[in-house]
């Protein structure tokens, strides 16, 4: 049987939202967070990480997920780490003991890891703050390598036609 791992779903994403984690298994499994079920499952010796969602409400969709893990340190005391990829660096926030695993620190954290992914956007953008594109580029390319590919790929297609 192939391990999933537990997704936390907020259900608003309005001043009050109400967030679960959605365990594998039946919808009666699920458990509401800053509750005592949720901090008697963080505590489990079977639960070691979580996938929290990280909103972005500016233009009203998910833009991933957060990775929140619990590790083990020299001292024999857990503790929560967030983790989230931003193009090929790996972000790592420290979130504490399970008694202060909370949805709002949660939530603060994945604002955090978007304001991380907004400004390395931000950092690949020109003087004026707009990325340089040309109609068809590919994602990083950056517009003299387009221009080439362009021209290896006409020069290509007069020669087939000649």
């Amino acid at each position: 049987m192939a391990r999933t791992t537990p997704t936390v779903w907020v259900s608003c994403w309005g001043t009050a939202p109400r967030a679960e984690v959605r365990l594998p298994g039946p919808p009666e499994q699920d458990i509401e967070l800053d509750t005592p079920n949720w901090q008697a499952w963080l505590e489990g010796p079977s639960t070691f990480s979580f996938a929290y969602p990280i909103y972005d409400g500016r233009v009203g969709y998910i833009r991933g997920f957060m990775t929140v893990r619990k590790e083990r340190r020299e001292r024999g005391s857990c503790y929560w780490v967030a983790y989230r990829r931003s193009g090929e660096r790996v972000r790592k926030i420290y979130l504490g003991r399970t008694a202060h695993l909370t949805q709002q620190q949660l939530a603060v954290t994945a604002e955090r890891f978007l304001a991380m992914d907004v400004s390395a956007v931000q950092g690949e953008m020109g003087a004026e703050g707009q990325k340089e594109v040309m109609k068809g580029q590919i994602g990083g390319a950056s517009l003299e390598r387009e221009a080439m590919m362009r021209r290896v790929k006409w020069s290509h297609r007069t020669v087939q036609l000649g």
